[in-house]
């Protein structure tokens, strides 16, 4: 499905259809048992979507992870694949489950399996989130259940069916998967500790998997599938207030690459260590 836009010129680099819900960048031949994806450094913002909202476009951009799917780019060229939702965060958060959604945020009934509870749902950052930011209201009104239940079925499933597929065809074909889930943060305030925040957050889910909804569904070390969720400061990379790279951008793309580099290969040595041990 296409989601309409009318495109003006300062913001066509942005406001543009959602003509497919991903983008799956695949190496010439995968070498190792690796998947990336980049769930939301999607920047395609409908038109329909960027009027109804109360914010401007610069406010709904708060969400997104910016860029970091091409930080993550050289990953491909080292043998893995990487898929990067091509719609934002502030339209549909693939890292929910399915059907987190806010009744408050809807005109109609949603279906009785909805999860109308959780956390997240209560603070606005359901699958449809409701706010961005400090708390910024995204819409003025409420939106159709008939158009939030579409977004689901036309962009959520399909990026986690490519997800799944990716995951599931590197298992066969090496035995095990390491997924790792990129993302950026806000550089200011602080963290749940009260700290300044760190350019870098890691997390393994305290020892299942780490993040959200994407690590913790298919983490499961026990049947060899492995989740680590990358969380860079936007600082690092670019101008948060123009979301713009700046110089910065190469030296971080520099370090990932090297750091990818390092781990691809200390994993095929592991995996040709476990692979001898099991015959």
């Amino acid at each position: 499905m296409i989601f309409s836009s009318r495109q003006s010129s300062a913001d066509a680099d942005v406001v543009a259809d959602i003509e497919t819900p991903f983008t799956l960048h695949q190496p010439a031949l995968q070498v190792v048992p690796v998947v990336v994806d980049v769930p939301h450094a999607g920047r395609r913002y409908p038109r329909g979507f960027v009027d109804r909202s109360r914010l401007s476009l610069r406010s709904l951009r708060r969400s997104e992870d910016a860029f970091v799917d091409r930080l993550f780019a050289q990953t491909v060229a080292l043998g893995a694949p990487l898929l990067a939702a091509e719609f934002p965060r502030a339209f549909l958060d693939v890292n929910r489950e399915p059907y987190e959604l806010d009744p408050r945020m809807f005109d109609g009934r949603l279906p009785a399996f909805a999860n109308t509870r959780s956390m997240r749902v209560a603070g606005g950052l359901g699958t449809i989130p409701r706010i961005v930011g400090d708390a910024h209201e995204i819409y003025s009104g409420r939106i159709p259940v008939e158009e939030g239940l579409t977004r689901i079925d036309t962009l959520y499933r399909p990026y986690h069916a490519a997800l799944r597929s990716l995951i599931l065809r590197t298992q066969g074909s090496f035995g095990t998967c390491i997924l790792i889930d990129a993302h950026s943060m806000p550089s200011s305030g602080l963290d749940r500790d009260g700290a300044a925040k760190a350019d870098l957050v890691l997390g393994d889910r305290f020892g299942t998997s780490a993040g959200g909804f994407i690590t913790e569904h298919y983490g499961t070390p026990a049947s060899g599938v492995h989740a680590l969720q990358l969380e860079f400061s936007r600082a690092l990379y670019m101008d948060e207030t123009t979301l713009t790279p700046h110089a910065g951008f190469a030296a971080l793309e520099r370090v990932i690459g090297a750091a990818m580099a390092e781990c691809f290969a200390r994993w095929s040595g592991w995996l040709d260590e476990w692979r001898e041990a099991a015959e």
